[in-house]
């Protein structure tokens, strides 16, 4: 009965996470009542509050400080929640839990973990059409595009990776491991992580890459490697995907870009793998 239980205890991140989304919005839209409304006088009829409402809603720095602030109350709650019920640990014994060859096979995995997901993309995108152009119009609406604004950009790369870390490879990933084998309990989470994005083609690769950070979590022993994992994701996906933007159309581009994923993939997990077993080993003669 208790894995029962614990099976769908597995749920309720995600159905919190999107209620504090929610509270975030109207958070939001109160403060612009109270203080912007007010003073400009197109707000005196009602045509204009929907008009400019809808504006507000459309501007990217008004959704960057809607993720800013859900961001910052999920990482508090899930947070106080992983580090407290599900056998978190705030300092970890830096010689015990990490590794020099893990953090490069971290690395190594970012270049070949973007390649795969924008073939996922591209494959998807031909499949259904209707795909993208949602997932284009979601970006656009986000700010999540390549007019960017500094404040997203902050939670694309920071808070938005900690965050969704603790929710799904921290407390969603230990909840389910409570009821599954590790292999039920990382396609649980990747599968709701997916759920999160609200799209079919971001929710697609998006639980792609959820399995990986969960293997990245679970194998390393630390939620701090699928933090730095997905931090180093959204980096590329952000910053360093417009220095390539020039040259993305070139049939050199595709072919470098899929050997790269080939030997990223392949370099990395045996990195992670190989720091992994040497830490094992050194705690075994310690």
């Amino acid at each position: 009965m208790k894995k029962v239980a614990y099976f769908f205890a597995s749920f309720l991140p995600l159905i919190i996470t999107l209620g504090i989304q929610f509270l975030a919005v109207f958070f939001m839209i109160a403060i612009a009542a109270l203080f912007l409304f007010p003073a400009i006088p197109a707000f005196r009829s009602h045509a204009g509050t929907t008009t400019q409402l809808f504006e507000l809603l459309m501007d990217s720095d008004f959704n960057g400080m809607i993720m800013v602030i859900y961001s910052i109350l999920c990482i508090v709650l899930f947070g106080l929640w992983y580090y407290h019920n599900c056998g978190g640990d705030y300092l970890p014994n830096p010689k015990k839990t990490f590794s020099s060859l893990q953090f490069a096979g971290i690395v190594v995995l970012v270049p070949g973990a973007q390649f795969f997901c924008s073939y996922m993309i591209g494959f998807l995108s031909m499949a259904f059409p209707k795909w993208l152009e949602q997932y284009e119009s979601i970006m656009e609406t986000a700010g999540l595009d390549e007019s960017i604004t500094p404040i997203l950009l902050f939670y694309a790369v920071l808070l938005g990776p900690i965050n969704e870390e603790l929710i799904f490879r921290g407390v969603t990933m230990r909840l389910a491991r409570q009821s599954l084998p590790f292999w039920g309990a990382n396609i649980l989470q990747a599968i709701l992580f997916g759920i999160l994005h609200g799209n079919w083609l971001q929710g697609c690769y998006a639980a792609a890459l959820g399995l990986l950070l969960g293997v990245v979590c679970e194998k390393g022993g630390s939620i701090y490697y699928s933090i730095l994992l997905h931090i180093l994701f959204n980096l590329w996906g952000t910053v360093l995907s417009e220095l390539l933007s020039g040259v993305e159309d070139t049939m050199l581009f595709a072919v470098l870009m899929f050997l790269g994923m080939i030997v990223s993939l392949g370099l990395g997990l045996f990195l992670f793998i190989f720091g992994m077993k040497k830490k094992e080993k050194r705690g075994c003669l310690s």
